[in-house]
């Protein structure tokens, strides 16, 4: 039905033309005189492009997108060239080009979509380009590009959607965290938790072949050389310093894209000192990465902190399974919302045997605490685990004074 509408829409228009041009050529040869040839030649430019409107097809244009080279950070600007080829040069007078902007990037540039006009005339090819500033964190996807021409009386207008699509990946931005050390006692004594080197490499305990991100201090050179690849050495670890990151994705738009600058501000800071770390998102089911250590796991953290997108509601477990996480991996959850069962869930899953904090990104820093979190609060605080407010970025350091009780 709407290939048949269209056709009926093109036809009409064609007999319209032609119906316009006859009734002024007419009106030339019985009237006469110079006003009605004037009329007629004043028209006929006009229909004459209307008709090659018509009759060209906008299938000719051929559509290409071009996004910035380079990683890109939140904040950072982004240049979008768009080439337009085509092969015939048949004189087109200007050409309307629109795109919608992802749904992410409506919110940070507080536009819907970009427009241009086009006066392409003769050219087969053109090259036009627009930057989008402050880019928003997150996988956005380019899509269609809608391509418009008519002729100068609005008679005829053709439109065409063309597929252009492009993924654009940015990646948190994150900030300089200065790491502390702090300890937790256990059933055997003190055991430096989070911000100490996870092993001594004075214990060697076997040989294994080398992985990715393995530090160079840890590559057996003399197995190495007998020619059966990169061999590393395995050491006895007498203290973990993996930790375990947890971040609620359940949360209002604005504080969680604070949640996630943190949170891979904190996993660049520990990932740099050489130690293993791991996240894992509530929100979505399968939201978790082991905990590793290296520059490639690294990015894949960053690329997954791209990609994590803020919920509204969510059905999913408060915790990960227990099952998931190094035994004695410190466990850093970062949240805005604090209730008791959602406190409960993770002192559980601490169990006294992993060091367990909290910190409360709290929506709006001018308002108190509600019941139910000042409950949540002290009820954790009651319980050992190390809970924090955390109201603007001047706090974001608060964490290196949470060893201490």
């Amino acid at each position: 039905m709407k290939k048949l509408r269209l056709r009926l829409e093109k036809w009409s228009k064609l007999i319209m033309l032609v119906f316009l041009l006859a009734l002024t050529f007419s009106y030339a040869m019985f009237q006469g005189g110079f006003v009605s040839w004037f009329l007629f030649y004043s028209f006929l430019p006009f229909g004459v492009y209307a008709l090659v409107i018509l009759l060209y097809p906008l299938n000719d244009f051929h559509v290409e997108r071009i996004a910035g080279d380079g990683a890109l950070r939140a904040g950072d600007s982004l240049e979008m060239r768009i080439l337009l080829k085509r092969q015939y040069a048949v004189p087109i007078l200007y050409i309307s080009v629109e795109e919608l902007l992802p749904r992410n990037l409506d919110i940070s540039s507080g536009s819907a979509k970009k427009n241009a006009l086009v006066f392409i005339g003769f050219k087969r090819e053109y090259e036009l380009s627009y930057t989008l500033k402050n880019l928003a964190r997150g996988e956005h996807e380019f899509s269609d590009i809608v391509l418009r021409t008519g002729d100068l009386l609005g008679i005829v207008e053709k439109e065409r959607v063309v597929k252009a699509q492009e993924t654009v990946l940015v990646l948190p931005r994150t900030v300089q965290l200065s790491i502390r050390q702090f300890k937790s006692e256990y059933e055997y004594g003190q055991r430096t938790n989070l911000y100490k080197h996870r092993q001594e490499t004075s214990m060697v305990s076997g040989i294994r072949d080398y992985e990715p991100g393995d530090r160079m201090v840890t590559i057996d050179w003399k197995s190495s050389a007998k020619g059966v690849g990169l061999k590393s050495k395995n050491f006895e670890e007498n203290h973990s310093s993996d930790s375990f990151l947890m971040i609620n994705s359940i949360s209002e738009y604005h504080v969680f894209e604070e949640m996630v600058t943190f949170t891979a501000s904190l996993a660049e800071a520990v990932l740099e000192k050489g130690m293993r770390v791991g996240i894992w998102a509530r929100g979505d089911h399968d939201q978790l990465i082991e905990v590793k250590e290296g520059k490639v796991h690294r990015e894949h953290i960053l690329h997954f902190l791209a990609r994590l997108q803020a919920l509204e509601i969510g059905e999913s477990a408060y915790a990960p399974p227990n099952r998931s996480i190094p035994e004695h991996a410190s466990l850093i959850f970062i949240t805005s919302e604090l209730n008791i069962s959602m406190v409960q869930a993770y002192t559980r899953l601490s169990d006294r045997k992993r060091p367990l904090t909290i910190l409360f990104f709290q929506q709006d820093a001018k308002r108190g605490m509600e019941k139910s979190e000042e409950d949540a609060y002290y009820y954790a605080a009651n319980h050992g685990v190390n809970i924090s407010i955390v109201r603007d970025k001047s706090e974001w350091n608060v964490w290196k004074e949470l060893g201490r009780r």
